[in-house]
């Protein structure tokens, strides 16, 4: 039994990208992904020792649209990762 595939562009943003050291990746993810299930490949692949990839603390856009972490992935989308956001 083939599990069924889709490709997507996810794009790191500020301090992300620069501790990450790239911008961009295309990632490959089941059919019927979630934003959740995303994040915690991401961390597991890019991010075990590195504490700005914590899925608890990063804003995500999916083409555009800040989203909750159950949403839905379909092919094609453009996810947008941005680190906590401080200020002072």
């Amino acid at each position: 039994m083939t599990t069924q595939s889709i490709t997507i562009q996810v794009k790191f943003f500020a301090s992300l990208r620069e501790s990450l050291g790239m911008s961009q990746i295309n990632l490959t993810v089941p059919v019927e992904s979630t934003v959740e299930m995303l994040l915690k490949e991401i961390q597991d692949t890019y991010g075990r020792d590195n504490p700005l990839i914590d899925i608890r603390h990063v804003h995500v856009a999916v083409n555009q649209q800040l989203v909750e972490f159950d949403q839905m992935i379909e092919q094609d989308d453009e996810i947008a990762i941005f680190p906590p956001i401080t200020g002072g």
